[in-house]
């Protein structure tokens, strides 16, 4: 049976400037987030230095390419020209890693699209097609992450229209953000599913609790997934250190097939 991977979010300049001796010492599988400070900060050497340490320590990775301030789709060709020359920036560094997956946003913001929204499928999707074909090319594969979008059917046409294209499921986002829960996501877009985000919120604002200590029912997520027999990559994204280790704990119970709480998850397949 397939095993899960469960990786653990940190920013690359929080990963050099203190957990790189803690994360090589516990071997703990991490998903780096190449964010925008990052890719200014650092040089293409500091990136193979720390990418060599990890492998050197047998470390797994997997990458978050940048997000904040990107429209891949933006109808201002300057700003989606310069979205997508940033994501091709984050690919080189990315194939330092190694990594299982980089994951992506797609751009989407309410604000703006809600209104336009197959005008801007149409040019986002136009350059996906280039960072899917240049990612390919460098042996990296990407998964779309749901962000603002409200419903399954603002991404939907992407993995219909990208062979190998895959989706990084984030319950927290859609609490948050689309005010839905995994009912309205999970049974869509499950065929194109390869991650999942992990981290908790009270349905107000995306606040990267530890898991079980918001509203997200873990427990129903996961009898979802154990019975559609799927092993998606598992990310804790807790936003403060001393959450990661309740959530770890919290999902070893929900893949063992017992949440904290008590309540099954129905691991059919996980033996």
């Amino acid at each position: 049976m397939k095993a899960w991977k469960i990786f653990v979010s940190v920013p690359f300049g929080l990963l050099v400037e203190k957990y790189l001796s803690l994360v090589k010492e516990r071997r703990l599988a991490v998903e780096i987030s190449l964010d925008r400070e990052a890719l200014d900060r650092f040089g293409f050497r500091d990136f193979k230095k720390v990418a060599e340490e990890l492998k050197e320590a047998g470390v797994s990775c997997n990458v978050h390419a940048p997000f904040c301030d990107l429209s891949p789709g933006a109808m201002d060709s300057l700003v989606r020209e310069a979205s997508l020359r940033r994501l091709r920036e984050a690919f080189r560094v990315a194939v330092l890693f190694d990594p299982v997956t980089v994951v992506i946003h797609s751009g989407y913001h309410p604000g703006y699209h809600r209104e336009i929204v197959e005008k801007w499928q149409d040019k986002a999707i136009e350059g996906f097609k280039g960072l899917l074909q240049e990612a390919g090319e460098l042996g990296l594969k990407l998964a779309l992450e749901n962000v603002f979008e409200p419903r399954p059917e603002v991404l939907r046409p992407f993995f219909e229209a990208l062979p190998g294209l895959t989706w990084c499921f984030d319950p927290g986002h859609a609490s948050a953000f689309a005010k839905t829960d995994w009912r309205t996501w999970l049974p869509e877009l499950y065929p194109y599913l390869s991650e999942i985000h992990l981290h908790d919120n009270r349905g107000e604002w995306d606040e990267h609790l530890a898991l079980g200590e918001g509203q997200i029912p873990f427990p129903e997520i996961f009898g979802f997934l154990f019975e559609k027999d799927l092993r998606p990559i598992l990310t804790i994204e807790a936003h403060q250190e001393e959450a990661v280790e309740p959530s770890l704990k919290y999902l070893a119970g929900l893949i063992s097939g017992r949440s904290p709480a008590g309540e099954g998850v129905s691991p059919r397949s996980s033996e």
